[in-house]
């Protein structure tokens, strides 16, 4: 009961010492804000690109083809007069100008070849093959489910998934899990570095509390701080619906977030027994859990990256949590879960043990 109650009263002290201390909140923090911050911009320049869409005939076939490319999701469409939309392309204000002709509607009922011009401003090949492949697949379109249509091949699309994820959607489980790496590895240097900086680990070593209880309370006090951090993430993502697993896998998820933090508390108990200073923990922590999140997929799907890559993702523990939290949160599936939740487990041991390793030499030598 005293070794209890000594472990919850370190952790206590620690808990409140994080919120105190306004550089562990900003390096826990801004990171992944940052990141967010990122993705929010990127996704709305990338996937639908602006264009500029000139319309010259006002006929019932030029304006079907009108509706499928406003409709598309594939295009921002902007109405413009030819000298308007030359201008928004000549000034990067749109990537694309899609002129219809005012002869559209003739040479469609007589059946002669009937272009759709389009101008393309090709500053970089995403943009390019973005418009490439868009501007045939509406034209596409345009020609389903016509009698005269002489494109005589249709597309089956059969979806994996039984639903489709946003861009920024996706990429807040990458997130999550550098929130939990950083803060875990954060509060873990804070918790130890702390104690050897401000030279009150003496008074701990001299009081009637255990190596055992200190070690403990510490990691403890790391995975509580992280997992409150965490459920805030959790419940402000479930009421605006961007993070919402479904039934019983909820389980897998919260075991998922859970291993990750306690993996990464162990790693920053370690980190600051072995460098006894915040400031160096914090620098060495972050900069490894953002190498951890772009291997992970922070940026693309990890399965598309360069095979080196690949071969590299697979050694590293944040891979398989963000695989297990998109499985649970996203498609309510359980491939791989087993695998994943195996490979946490495992990592959180490894990190317990070099945490309390790293910590119990330390207070040896004092």
């Amino acid at each position: 009961m005293a070794a209890g109650r000594a472990v919850l009263a370190i952790a206590a002290k620690d808990i409140l010492t994080w919120f105190r201390t306004p550089s562990a909140i900003l390096a826990s923090l801004l990171p992944p804000v940052a990141f967010l911050l990122i993705i929010f911009v990127v996704a709305g320049a990338v996937g639908r690109n602006p264009v500029a869409l000139v319309v010259e005939d006002s006929g019932p076939q030029a304006q079907r083809l009108v509706s499928i490319l406003e409709g598309s999701d594939a295009f921002r469409v902007q109405r413009a007069d030819p000298v308007e939309a030359t201008h928004l392309l000549d000034t990067l204000q749109v990537a694309a100008v899609i002129t219809v002709p005012a002869t559209f509607d003739d040479d469609y009922r007589a059946q002669r070849p009937d272009p759709v011009s389009v101008q393309i401003n090709n500053l970089n090949l995403d943009f390019t093959n973005d418009l490439r492949r868009s501007v045939p697949a509406a034209i596409t379109n345009f020609y389903a489910g016509q009698p005269d249509t002489p494109i005589m091949v249709g597309v089956a699309e059969s979806d994996l998934r039984p639903h489709d994820v946003d861009l920024v959607q996706f990429q807040l489980v990458p997130i999550l899990v550098l929130l939990l790496t950083i803060m875990g590895i954060v509060n873990g240097g804070l918790a130890a570095a702390r104690e050897f900086e401000d030279l009150t680990i003496k008074a701990l070593l001299l009081s009637p509390i255990g190596r055992g209880s200190l070690i403990a309370g510490k990691i403890l006090a790391c995975w509580v701080t992280t997992m409150l951090v965490a459920a805030v993430v959790l419940v402000l993502s479930f009421a605006f619906g961007v993070l919402r697993p479904a039934g019983w896998y909820w389980f897998p998820a919260l075991a998922a977030i859970g291993l990750i933090a306690l993996a990464a508390a162990g790693l920053g108990t370690a980190l600051g027994g072995a460098l006894r200073r915040f400031s160096a923990v914090a620098g060495a922590g972050i900069n490894l859990s953002i190498y951890l999140f772009f291997l992970s997929g922070g940026i693309s799907v990890a399965a598309f990256l360069p095979d080196w890559i690949q071969a590299i993702a697979h050694f590293t523990p944040t891979f398989y949590g963000v695989d297990a939290l998109e499985a649970a949160i996203f498609y309510q599936s359980t491939d791989n879960l087993g695998r994943d939740l195996a490979v946490l487990l495992a990592t959180a041991a490894v990190g317990l043990v070099l945490g309390a390793v790293s910590l119990r030499r330390r207070l040896v030598a004092y």
